[in-house]
């Protein structure tokens, strides 16, 4: 975490967005850890997550449901704009970058904060192997969730957008993070039965196998989370 507070710890964001911002997690990292910020606005269209954001609004924290593929502000109205573990769960991954490019002032700050499955810690590779064998059982259910990125991949996501200035900076979640992850693990059987009938169950089920044996070797860690910040 102490990278992601170095990395942030110069930036004054001015007006900020967070897109597909669920819980507010990165967007609260960016109010707790910039230099400065002028308002805070997280969209999102998981009306459920909204509801609880509600409770943690402050003046200059507030949060919109809204389309992040039709953002209801003007061209170069914020100083920054921001999407974190988002880009894997959208169906048009180009689109919501042009919109955020779009909204985003000349020289402003684009944040983009993606964990990453290849990494040689054998504890992060189980949280990569379940967010894979989620993200296809999701697929298999007809739902929208790619799986997630190599580290390269998502340097070149940024790099395509011809920012200036790119820092790109890893860092380790919390043991937080961890333990949601390891309690997410309890509800493998749970997902093999929402796909029990279905062609590719028996694969889904020797992934889970692969994915117990790998925690019961070496435990579990969150992916290592990658950010990278250009200027537009």
């Amino acid at each position: 975490m102490e990278n992601l507070k170095i990395a942030l710890g110069n930036k004054d964001l001015g007006r900020a967005i967070d897109i597909g911002t669920r819980r507010g997690e990165f967007l609260f990292r960016m109010k707790d850890y910039s230099r400065s910020y002028e308002k805070l606005i997280g969209i999102d269209i998981n009306t459920d997550e909204l509801d609880k954001l509600k409770f943690k609004e402050e003046k200059n924290v507030r949060f919109h449901f809204m389309n992040a593929y039709d953002l209801e502000y003007p061209d170069g109205y914020f100083g920054a704009v921001s999407i974190s573990n988002t880009l894997h769960h959208l169906n048009d991954m180009e689109g919501v970058l042009n919109e955020m490019t779009r909204v985003l002032k000349d020289d402003g700050y684009f944040l983009i904060n993606e964990m990453f499955h290849d990494c040689d810690d054998n504890s992060k590779k189980t949280h990569g192997m379940l967010h894979i064998l989620e993200a296809e059982i999701d697929t298999e259910l007809g739902r929208i969730h790619n799986k997630t990125f190599e580290k390269e991949e998502i340097i070149k996501v940024a790099s395509d957008l011809n920012l200036r200035s790119l820092e790109i900076v890893e860092y380790s979640e919390t043991f937080e993070f961890d333990k949601k992850i390891e309690k997410k693990l309890g509800k493998l059987d749970g997902m093999l039965a929402s796909v029990s009938g279905y062609p590719k169950y028996e694969y889904f089920c020797d992934c889970a196998d692969k994915i117990r044996k790998n925690y019961d070797n070496y435990g579990v860690k969150r992916c290592t989370q990658l950010l990278v910040i250009g200027r537009k």
